[in-house]
């Protein structure tokens, strides 16, 4: 039998993760987060006994919320009872014999105690609930054939995708932080350009207003309007997929109406680069932006909130932008509605990409002066 010796490594990586440190009420937030990710380890379980046949995911949707429990319980133990955290960690792996739906059951009875005996400020009590809440959350991963370490590994993947260590950095993201440009190994005439001035210039009156996109003076692409009946500016939305080429190395959308597919590669061009991938990356744009319509359209944020990363996960799963960690996403998507703030309140201007460097530059546009012919 395993014994739980990479419990020691992982709590203090979680300390480092935990962005609550700080605040006054740092341990009944970690204690609510514990109590709300008990109940989504219990609803996928519960999904699981209902919808069998139709929930193929299933195990990759519960090893998510295993670990996201795991982190919460390991650092309430860390910060309410350190001597315990080592005891669990010298313990032997014990083998489950009660059901996954009643120990999921149990988990949230636990979290719930941990709770009320914070409050009661009760010891011994508080550490009977530990000890409950852990083993609870051990039998549910074997029920299913996972382990907490291996739970803890895939956490620890996704904290750092989410929240790098480096952003520390006073001078976080640099460009050597992102992932390579996925085309860097392609003739230079099917690579993005690397630096480009592009100009959104807005036509119409009224309702009836029109984004053109010229490119080093080119038109590219149509004439695109908000196409809904309550306009929303819209109309500016290839400015995210800029941003995504910049920040992510990836757009369909702008290899496509550049003319920069990666000819010189047909699986790369077909598979990657073809009309299912342009689609995607149009239904991201849009997805995100009818999230962005109930937050200001990120006006001043400083993160998305993960729930929409995660649905962008599902839409590029299977495609090469896969491999773009959540916090490079997040960059993209808060980087382009700041572009779009300032096209939105000055009726378009010029936008210079530079994917080397992954900048993106607003400058406002030129405005012609009127002036009267003289006569000779």
């Amino acid at each position: 039998m395993t014994t739980n010796r990479w419990l020691i490594p992982y709590a203090k990586a979680a300390r480092t993760s935990d962005i609550f440190r700080g605040r006054p009420d740092h341990t009944l937030l970690i204690a609510a987060g514990l109590l709300g990710e008990a109940g989504s380890v219990l609803a996928e379980v519960k999904k699981r006994q209902r919808e069998e046949d139709v929930y193929p995911d299933y195990l990759d949707s519960l090893g998510e919320e295993l670990g996201d429990s795991l982190w919460y319980l390991v650092r309430l133990i860390d910060l309410l009872d350190r001597p315990l955290l080592r005891s669990i960690a010298r313990e032997r792996v014990r083998a489950n014999r009660r059901p996954a739906l009643a120990s999921a059951l149990d988990l949230g009875a636990a979290a719930g105690r941990i709770i009320s005996t914070l409050k009661l400020r009760d010891s011994i009590a508080l550490r009977q609930a530990l000890c409950a809440a852990w083993a609870s959350l051990e039998r549910v991963a074997r029920a299913y054939g996972k382990t907490l370490e291996q739970a803890a590994n895939d956490n620890l993947l996704k904290t750092q995708s989410r929240w790098p260590s480096e952003r520390t950095r006073p001078a976080w993201p640099r460009p050597s932080d992102y992932h390579p440009l996925f085309d860097a190994d392609v003739p230079p005439e099917d690579q993005l350009p690397r630096s480009m001035e592009f100009e959104f210039i807005e036509r119409g009156r009224g309702e009836r207003k029109q984004v053109v996109l010229r490119a080093n003076g080119i038109n590219v692409g149509s004439r695109i309007n908000d196409n809904i009946t309550d306009p929303d500016h819209y109309r500016y939305h290839d400015i995210f997929h800029l941003s995504y080429a910049v920040f992510l190395g990836w757009s369909p959308v702008i290899r496509n109406v550049l003319r920069c597919k990666r000819k010189s590669n047909p699986e790369l061009d077909e598979n990657q680069d073809g009309a299912r991938a342009v689609i995607i990356d149009e239904a991201i744009s849009a997805t995100v932006f009818s999230r962005a319509k109930h937050t200001r359209y990120f006006e001043d944020a400083t993160q998305v909130d993960y729930d929409l990363l995660k649905i962008i996960a599902e839409f590029v799963r299977g495609y090469e932008v896969e491999a773009i960690p959540a916090w490079q996403w997040e960059h993209a998507i808060l980087e382009g509605f700041r572009v779009f703030h300032q096209l939105r309140a000055n009726h378009g201007g010029r936008v210079s990409v530079n994917l080397p460097q992954r900048s993106l530059v607003y400058r406002k546009p030129q405005r012609r002066r009127a002036g009267r012919m003289r006569k000779r």
